[in-house]
């Protein structure tokens, strides 16, 4: 009975020993926690956009100032704390070799940027506000005095370099790893873009050990969601068919206005041909549009047609396929 306590004593203090881990400095304790994994070759990575940081602020790109790429600085975190933002995220990280990890917490959507970008989801087209178009960089800092200078080293993603997945689908897109635009009309120059709709969310970045190449991602982004937000709605982006649209003349001439219309309107002229006559004096402004609307406008190039004399003239738009050419004349 004897030997038996004995064996049992003796298992006790092994397990207790076993529970009892050593940490860094060889002392009997508890487990170090997880250190974060920090890039030491650069010294920051910086959220860039046009959208709103955590505390309101308007964030921006590159060329902001100290203040701003300080406020916009992703912190490193380890693979623990991962955990706690997203078990999904925790378990997509751990099937890979995590170098370096980061993340920030940003307010998509709810600001007007603008401008707007595409994505896709589902296998159709949208439309986002420019507020939910974000990239990250790792930046190099210059200090002299109490002057500090950001200079963007990688962009993530950037075509050839950095290309990286989405471990979120179905709140992140990334653009497809190509110089080609796709069916879409999207490639690697296509910003990232948040698809969850307008919230505030969690970004985790991580830098595999791995280079970028195809069908090799060498970054991997997540995005959580951790309040949803009043926001900027998504558009679908459906293909315009010129039959199905009405079109005319809108700019500064008399009888017409910029903001309130006063389109001088446009007959067919044969298959996908329409034209019409408008009174112009010299200098006047004006461009094509369909519907009454400035969803779809034609111009000289990015700039409106101007006038160069008095006179009537015979304004015509022809579409080959869905794009658009116009000239005008004198009658």
């Amino acid at each position: 009975m004897k030997k038996l306590i004995a064996i049992a004593l003796a298992a006790l203090m092994l397990f207790s020993l076993a529970a009892c881990a050593k940490t860094d400095d060889g002392k009997s304790g508890k487990t170090e926690p997880a250190k974060p994994l920090v890039d030491e070759a650069h010294a920051a990575w910086v959220a860039h956009g046009q959208y709103l940081l955590a505390d309101g602020t308007e964030n921006g790109w590159n060329g902001k100032d100290t203040a701003l790429y300080e406020a916009s600085t992703l912190t490193a975190i380890s693979m623990d704390d991962v955990k706690g933002i997203s078990e999904d995220v925790y378990k997509a990280l751990s099937a890979k070799e995590v170098k370096y990890l980061y993340k920030i917490d940003l307010l998509f959507g709810t600001n007007d940027a603008g401008w707007t970008t595409d994505f896709v989801k589902d296998g159709k087209l949208y439309r986002a506000n420019g507020s939910y178009a974000f990239k990250i960089a790792q930046c190099n800092v210059d200090v002299d005095g109490d002057n500090k200078v950001y200079a963007e080293d990688q962009w993530i993603s950037d075509p050839k370099t950095a290309y990286a997945e989405s471990l979120t689908p179905d709140t992140m897109f990334m653009p497809v790893w190509q110089e080609e635009p796709d069916e879409f009309g999207l490639s690697w120059a296509s910003n990232p873009v948040v698809t969850g709709g307008a919230g505030l969310y969690t970004l985790v970045i991580a830098q595999y050990a791995n280079a970028s190449a195809p069908g090799a991602p060498g970054y991997g982004i997540a995005l959580v969601q951790k309040e949803a937000k009043e926001g900027i709605a998504y558009e679908e982006v459906v293909e315009f068919v010129p039959a199905d649209h009405t079109y005319g003349i809108v700019g500064s001439f008399e009888g017409s206005n910029w903001e309130d219309g006063g389109d001088v309107a446009m007959e067919s002229a044969g298959d996908n041909v329409w034209t019409g006559e408008v009174e112009l004096k010299a200098n006047d402004e004006f461009k094509v549009r369909a519907d009454g609307k400035w969803d779809y406008s034609w111009g000289d190039g990015e700039n409106n047609f101007v006038c160069p004399a008095d006179g009537t003239y015979v304004v015509t738009i022809t579409f080959d396929g869905a794009n658009g050419s116009v000239t005008f004349e004198a009658k």
